[in-house]
């Protein structure tokens, strides 16, 4: 299996080769649509001897004012050992969308030093749809293992941390769509002002994403070059909770750019606090 930080990605055919012949534990990452509120297909189907990864429950941090925060190592730790996953087991993370959340638990992953992780690309949907059999019944974890983190803090930034970039070289992407970034539509989250950090810019995550899985690697070039980014410069990438700037993320990984962290507090941290300057398009 692949295990770079700049090859996150690996396919169904990878996968099923390696689920012959390596131990593979696959996590199923669910998480409800924070926008619409249209609920994960928690029971669509789980690639067999899948354990479920819920973004929505012991994989955020509900003692946190914003949505879905990061949780604590030592919480984050405690749930991974519980799914019967250390810090040496080969990971293979999946949506059941295609691509969405599952990019986000790789960037958590990393966070705490984790080396042999990977996010199937397209998820289970590409799993069915080459055929192979979806389980139905829930996924398991057969054992409690010991997750000992080896914790790489520059995977994500803080609030203050993006206010000291403003006016950088560093970049602030933003993955909502453009109506938000303009402050034309509303935000979903009451008491969130509408608009974008000053100078950040706009690139959509479903740019990025055709048929439920990310670009070749050309055409995500071609999305950030139209964004206006340089995959040369440092990049934050921010969203509205943390979750789809991951796919920004990785898809700038993928590119081949090397300084990349995510904003976990993302918009929903900073458009509802008035001393963070909000800029709105015209």
């Amino acid at each position: 299996m692949k295990n770079t930080m700049t090859m996150p990605l690996t396919n169904v055919t990878e996968l099923r080769q390696a689920l012959t012949s390596n131990p593979v534990a696959l996590l199923r990452v669910l998480m409800d649509d924070p926008v619409s509120g249209e609920p994960d297909k928690r029971d669509a189907g789980a690639i067999p001897n899948s354990r479920d990864f819920d973004l929505d429950g012991e994989g955020s941090d509900h003692q946190s004012a914003s949505p879905h925060t990061l949780p604590s190592v030592s919480a984050l730790s405690h749930y991974l050992g519980q799914l019967g996953v250390a810090d040496t087991t080969n990971i293979v993370v999946y949506d059941t969308r295609g691509v969405y959340c599952a990019p986000r638990a790789w960037w958590m992953l990393k966070s705490l030093g984790h080396q042999q992780v990977q996010i199937l690309n397209g998820g289970s949907p590409a799993w069915e749809a080459a055929g192979y059999t979806l389980n139905p019944e829930p996924p398991f974890a057969d054992q409690t293992r010991l997750y000992e983190a080896h914790l790489q803090p520059q995977w994500f930034v803080t609030a203050d941390d993006v206010l000291s970039a403003l006016y950088s070289d560093t970049q602030i992407v933003d993955a909502r769509s453009q109506g938000r970034f303009e402050g034309s539509e509303p935000e979903p989250r009451q008491g969130v002002r509408s608009g974008h950090m000053p100078g950040a810019k706009n690139l959509h995550y479903a740019r990025l994403i055709s048929n439920g899985e990310l670009k070749p690697i050309s055409e995500l070039q071609i999305e950030f070059e139209k964004a206006g980014v340089n995959l040369a410069n440092p990049i934050i990438c921010t969203c509205g909770s943390g979750i789809t700037a991951c796919i920004i993320g990785v898809a700038a990984l993928l590119c081949g750019a090397k300084r990349v962290s995510v904003y976990d507090g993302s918009w929903s941290e900073w458009g509802a606090d008035s001393h963070y300057p909000v800029e709105v398009s015209s």
